[in-house]
């Protein structure tokens, strides 16, 4: 997790976490501290307007940042040399101008299409329909730099073998490139199987070098700051994440899975079925990596360039559990977060109601759903404690009025009323602090799973991971907050005051929020609201039998 997405998410908890304490103090003390709380009030939508700033000025350094990067690229093309270890990625002219990427071989696959170079036999383009991207960024198709190519200890031997021209030839589902020249044979052979490519390598007149293969290039930084970018290696016991910002090259021995490189949407990897004896992570370039593993002559494996779909990388992993006996784990390159404990999980149900109802939006409200049903115990006993508050307001005005020189007093006095009722006057907010670990792992969900990319609800609502283009979402939600409270049992106008300010504040800081986020807290309210309906009818007519029965 990089230091922005760490950054960010802290924010969305610390927010909470003022909102939660500022509700409980507001129990927990008596009304004529209202002026101070008030003030406490206030803080929230202070440090969300700094945060905003702060956010505001880090986006505008990176902008200027990659538009640097970019006119230096125009100037000079050439990207930073890097020889690491004997092994030599020739990163000058040579590679630059030994492809002019028109000799291609292009073929049709699940996600959209994918096209090979004859030059090298490389893969040059992975490009995803559904998300109109090419998972093969443009930083590799202007330097010439693409995975799959081998990387040996002979910068000459690295010229020839990726920079020649490869014999192509197409056996059903296999793609075989074949050069042989100069003593030196390599065979790559593509077999298109569902969502990935298996690779086999196979190299004769190399024994005397050392070899690599190139798993995985930078892909292109997107605007969150959600989600890893960068370098990502699996070892039979870690899972191991560089970022793409490192300055020195970094070596990982051991008996590597796979390795490649990631965004918080898409991956590159490249796995070995007899694994890595060691993956290398070269920056080649401010914030851009290369990522290379070590192999002998020959290499059998699987590729895989497209989305990180939960659904694809689970049965990936299954499939190669039995097939290969490892755990590859790819379902763990999506990160759910601080609160990835609770947002897989959201997931996976979230997804389950999808596969039945295939939009992703009515996903959302039946997960909303659920989740109250989950919390139903917890939300009826804190309705029902607020609507004996409620009831027993006369009763603290008439303490408050007795003891209004002694605020000690008052304190046990109203302590006692409370104990003899069964009311709680902190049980308002305890309902908001349980959920907020809920809210800040279905934030998480909704920002770094590619399943809800471009997913649209209904009319204005195209994509679920980003903001309501006309906030009305937002505006819906404020009001039924407002609405909450109208027929939320309460003890006191300050009380409520306080929530009024609470709903402004939501308001404003959920423009900024995925529309999947409001919808789900919207959803949330409404079934809130129903919920204190009907616990407010039961309870008044439970009221008026006891009178009456006290009356006959």
């Amino acid at each position: 997790m990089n230091n922005q997405e760490q950054d960010m998410q802290k924010r969305v908890l610390i927010f909470f976490v003022v909102v939660a304490v500022l509700m409980v103090g507001y129990g927990a003390v008596s009304s004529f501290f209202f002026g101070k709380q008030e003030q406490g009030n206030s803080r929230p939508a202070e440090n969300r307007t700094v945060a905003q700033e702060n956010r505001q000025k880090t986006e505008g350094q990176q902008l200027q940042n990659s538009q640097a990067v970019e006119k230096q690229a125009e100037k000079q093309p050439e990207i930073r040399y890097s020889a690491t270890g004997g092994f030599d990625l020739i990163l000058d002219r040579r590679r630059f101008n030994s492809d002019n990427l028109q000799d291609l071989v292009s073929i049709k696959t699940e996600f959209g299409s994918v096209k090979f170079s004859k030059i090298g036999g490389r893969i040059v383009s992975i490009y995803v329909e559904r998300y109109k991207t090419d998972v093969i960024s443009e930083f590799s198709k202007k330097n010439r730099l693409f995975p799959t190519e081998i990387i040996t200890t002979d910068q000459n031997i690295t010229a020839l073998v990726n920079f020649s021209p490869y014999t192509f030839r197409q056996e059903g589902n296999t793609f075989i490139f074949t050069l042989e020249k100069d003593g030196i044979k390599v065979v790559k052979k593509f077999i298109l199987d569902g969502a990935t490519f298996q690779f086999k390598l196979e190299t004769e007149g190399l024994e005397n070098y050392g070899l690599a293969v190139i798993n995985g290039v930078s892909l292109e930084e997107l605007e969150s700051a959600f989600g890893h970018s960068g370098a990502i290696i699996k070892t039979d016991k870690d899972l191991i994440k560089i970022d793409r910002d490192i300055e020195k090259e970094q070596v990982i021995r051991g008996n590597i899975y796979w390795a490649g490189e990631e965004n918080k949407y898409f991956i590159q990897m490249l796995a070995a079925k007899d694994g890595f004896t060691a993956s290398h992570v070269v920056p080649v370039a401010p914030e851009k990596t290369v990522v290379f593993s070590e192999i002998g002559t020959s290499v059998e494996g699987f590729f895989l360039g497209g989305p990180k779909l939960y659904s694809l990388l689970e049965s990936l992993t299954e499939r190669y559990k039995k097939e290969w006996g490892k755990d590859l784990a790819l379902e763990d390159t999506i990160d759910f977060g601080i609160f990835g404990i609770l947002g897989k999980p959201l997931f996976i149900v979230l997804h389950f109601f999808y596969n039945y109802t295939h939009n992703w939006g009515v996903a959302i409200i039946l997960l909303t759903v659920l989740i109250r049903i989950i919390f139903f115990p917890l939300n009826h006993k804190s309705l029902k404690a607020m609507k004996k508050m409620a009831d027993l307001a006369p009763e603290i005005k008439k303490l408050q009025k007795k003891y209004k020189d002694d605020p000690q007093k008052l304190q046990q006095e109203m302590m006692k009323l409370y104990a003899e009722h069964g009311a709680n006057p902190m049980s308002g907010c305890l309902p908001i602090i349980v959920q907020i670990p809920v809210f800040i792992a279905l934030y998480n969900v909704l920002m770094v799973t590619v399943e809800l990319k471009n997913a649209p609800f209904i009319l204005w609502i195209d994509d679920l991971s980003s903001k309501d283009p006309y906030y009305i979402l937002p505006i819906l939600m404020g009001l039924s907050m407002v609405a909450q409270q109208w027929i939320t049992p309460s003890t006191d106008k300050n009380q409520r005051m306080i929530m009024y300010i609470m709903a402004a504040v939501f308001t404003f800081m959920f423009m900024n929020f995925p529309s999947g986020l409001v919808l789900y807290w919207l959803t949330n309210n409404i079934l809130g609201l129903i919920q204190s309906y009907i616990i407010n009818r039961v309870m008044n007519k439970e009221k008026e039998g006891k009178k009456k029965s006290e009356d006959g």
